[in-house]
C-alpha cells in the first residue's frame, strides 16, 4: 500500500466515531496487527541482556512499561526472564484480549524455540521452567495468566502521571513507543521516569525515529517524512493513528539529559539507504537540514540513561 492512502486512511478514522474499530479491523486484516511476538521477544531478550551486562538483575525487579499497545509481548517476555512485578502504562485503553490470548498461545506451541531464546544468559533455567509452564497452563485465560505472572494493566493511565510511589521502580522502558510522544509529553513521562527510579535503577528505550510508512512502502526512504515541513506533516499525519515526532537521535539524547539522566550505554543504527538517496539530492525541510548525515539517517536509538 502506498504510504498517502494509509496516511489517508489513517486521518479519515481519526475523524470518525468509531473509527478505532474501524482502523482496528484494518489493521488486523491487512495491516500488523496479528500474532507475531518474536521480533518483539527478541528485542526484550536483548533488553535483558542489556540490564545484565550492566550489573541490573531482571529477576526479582519491578518493572514499568510505556505504552503497551494490543498486547503486552515485553511485559510477558520480562516475566519469563524472572521480573517480580511489571506495570504497563497506556493513554489509551486498546488491550486485545483475544490477540494476547493467542500470543501467549503462540509462546506455548514452541517450547524449544522458547527455551533456546531464553537461554541461560538471560535467565536461570528452572526459574524458566517455573514460569514457562505457568504460561503454559494458562494460555487460554489471558487476564488471568497476567494477573498470576505480577503484570498489571494500567489504561487509560498517563506515564508522566503515574501515581506510583517515588523510588519504586528498578527499570523503566519502552519499545518502539517514544518516537510517537510528542517532544513536550515525552519530557515529562522522562522527569516521572527519574522520580519513580529506586536509587540505582535505569530507564531503558529501544526507539525507531524512522518513517514508520516506510514500512509498508519500500518506494520511499525512512527519512521521507523529513521532507515536510511541520505544517505539513500535521496536517499529513498529525493524528493518534500516525502520529511521529520525527526527533532524531540526537534531539532524544538532549531530552534524556535535560530529565537529569546520564547515558550509561546506547546504540545508533544507521540506514545506507537513506543515506544514499541524501547524497544523490533528497531535499530535506530546512529544520532538518542542518543535522550531520548520520544523525538525520539514524532509524534506532537504543539507549539506557541513569
Amino acid at each position: 500500500m502506498k504510504w498517502e492512502t494509509k496516511a489517508a486512511i489513517a486521518r479519515l478514522c481519526a475523524r470518525m466515531p468509531l473509527g478505532e474499530a474501524v482502523y482496528r479491523f484494518g489493521q488486523r486484516r491487512f495491516g500488523e496487527l496479528r500474532v507475531q511476538p518474536l521480533s518483539r521477544l527478541r528485542a526484550q531478550v536483548d533488553m535483558t541482556r542489556w540490564l545484565r551486562a550492566c550489573g541490573k538483575s531482571v529477576a526479582g525487579a519491578d518493572l514499568l512499561e510505556v505504552g503497551t499497545g494490543h498486547v503486552p509481548v515485553v511485559p510477558i517476555g520480562f516475566y519469563l526472564s524472572g521480573a517480580r512485578r511489571s506495570l504497563t502504562v497506556d493513554l489509551n485503553r486498546r488491550i486485545d484480549w483475544e490477540l494476547t490470548r493467542q500470543t501467549l498461545d503462540w509462546m506455548a506451541s514452541r517450547p524449544e524455540e522458547m527455551a533456546a531464546l531464553y537461554g541461560h544468559e538471560v535467565v536461570d533455567r528452572p526459574l524458566f521452567e517455573e514460569r514457562y509452564t505457568k504460561l503454559v497452563t494458562m494460555r487460554q485465560h489471558a487476564p488471568r495468566f497476567l494477573e498470576a505472572a505480577g503484570i498489571e494493566y494500567l489504561a487509560p493511565r498517563d506515564a508522566a502521571r503515574t501515581a506510583l510511589p517515588g523510588h519504586s521502580i528498578d527499570c523503566h522502558y519502552s519499545m518502539t513507543v517514544l518516537e510517537h510522544i510528542p517532544p513536550p509529553a515525552l519530557q515529562a513521562i522522562l522527569l516521572e521516569a527519574r522520580r519513580i527510579l529506586k536509587p540505582g535503577g535505569v530507564a531503558l528505550h529501544f526507539i525507531d525515529p524512522s518513517d514508520h510508512f516506510e514500512q509498508q512502502d519500500h518506494s520511499i526512504t525512512p527519512i521521507n517524512f523529513l521532507r515536510y515541513s511541520e505544517e505539513q506533516w500535521q496536517r499529513l499525519a498529525g493524528n493518534r493513528f500516525a502520529y511521529c515526532n520525527r526527533l532524531r537521535a540526537s534531539d532524544l539524547l538532549k531530552l534524556g539529559e535535560a530529565s537529569g539522566f546520564t547515558v550509561a550505554r546506547s546504540e545508533i543504527s544507521v540506514d545506507e539507504r537513506s543515506r544514499q538517496a541524501l547524497r544523490e539530492g533528497l531535499v530535506l525541510d530546512p529544520r532538518f537540514a542542518a543535522y550531520p548525515e548520520d544523525d538525520t539517517c539514524a532509524t534506532s536509538l537504543r539507549v539506557m540513561w541513569q
